[in-house]
């Protein structure tokens, strides 16, 4: 007999739960462990900036990436089929640009697992600000999608939901950007590491505030993606492979030229 985590596809957005987990506490707990960032609350990417860790986190999140956008990809199938027949006020625009929010924020994550903040700060800030940025943006479409399909194919208390946690995203991702820019400006330039904040550094309230900002948002993501788990489970999904078009008219016009 299938287990509950089995049914349909409700294991997808669990597995993005525990990637993602493990992709956050696995290298904190080693970078903690060898003193390379102290242990109250740095940023997520200063837990995976130096070996051994930034390899475990650099896998682990691009695993994690991979299984979001699956994820994502899955809900704008499943939102496309279950509403084709249905006459639902721009739901397909708001379904495709989830689509492509999603996967912009997916590849954002791709770039801050594979590009170091001090080995390439410039593009791992492009990365983390697509990530959270459009990620958030990301959520609050999908809180639209679903009260444009509900009551038929999701509940009141569904969206409303998302609503709550795309509201927390927002306000922390502001809340990460403001207090790092306030941080940063009073950092000393003399100080060399930044992954390492003591009380005693000027702007360390600011910093705190921040980082945990950035826990929040984090697990407001996480929490976001769980809420897919029972839709998922009640659909399937399958490969339909099926000769191209094309090499069957090259076929066609071969055979005809040599008959």
């Amino acid at each position: 007999m299938c287990s509950w985590f089995c049914i349909g596809l409700g294991w997808l957005p669990i597995l993005v739960g525990i990637f993602m987990g493990m992709s956050i506490f696995i290298p904190y707990a080693i970078s903690v462990s060898l003193g390379h960032v102290n242990a109250g609350f740095p940023y997520i990417s200063d837990t995976g900036t130096y070996i051994p860790e930034s390899c475990i986190f650099g896998q682990l999140l691009n695993m994690t990436a991979a299984l979001a956008f699956a994820a994502m990809y899955v809900r704008y199938k499943q939102v496309e089929e279950t509403t084709k027949d249905s006459v639902i006020p721009s739901g397909g625009r708001w379904n495709r640009l989830s689509l492509v929010l999603g996967s912009c924020a997916a590849l954002g994550m791709s770039l801050v697992a594979n590009f170091q903040e001090l080995n390439v700060i410039t593009v791992h800030l492009i990365g983390a600000t697509g990530c959270f940025g459009l990620g958030t943006l990301y959520c609050f479409v999908q809180t639209s999608v679903s009260y444009r399909i509900h009551p038929h194919f999701c509940t009141q208390t569904t969206y409303r939901v998302r609503g709550i946690l795309s509201v927390i995203a927002l306000a922390a991702f502001i809340s990460t950007m403001v207090f790092a820019s306030l941080a940063n400006a009073k950092w000393d330039a003399d100080l060399p590491d930044k992954t390492k904040w003591d009380k005693d550094h000027a702007g360390y309230t600011e910093h705190v505030v921040s980082t945990v900002s950035e826990w929040i948002l984090a697990f407001a993501f996480l929490s976001f993606f769980f809420t897919f788990i029972r839709e998922f489970q009640k659909v399937d999904l399958e490969a339909q492979l099926k000769p191209s078009t094309y090499f069957l008219l090259m076929g066609s016009g071969t055979s005809g030229m040599y008959l």
